[in-house]
């Protein structure tokens, strides 16, 4: 089954490419604009994944928050859990 392009909102196609030109914006949100744009052009989920280096899953993620909120949504990352950094043996630092 093929999957419907990605519609994107009035004037997010230059952001998005201005996004991928940029120098100063972080791998992760170049990362999230190349997926959207290549999202928009028709690409397939796996295809997108091969080409981006990222996982099928992640493709999906992206192309559904990009559908509910937009380019706000390539601002906002979601906080991962894990345990606290501490160092092993060491109830306190040292004098």
């Amino acid at each position: 089954m093929r999957i419907k392009p990605l519609l994107l909102r009035d004037g997010d196609d230059l952001e998005l490419a201005r996004r991928l030109r940029s120098r100063s914006i972080s791998s992760g949100a170049a990362q999230r604009a190349r997926i959207v744009l290549l999202a928009s052009q028709g690409e397939s989920n796996s295809s997108i994944a091969e080409l981006v280096g990222v996982s099928r899953p992640t493709v999906i993620s992206w192309r559904a928050r990009y559908d509910v909120d937009g380019l706000a949504a390539s601002k906002t990352m979601r906080v991962r859990g894990g345990r606290v950094a501490s160092i092993a043996g060491r109830s306190s630092p040292r004098p």
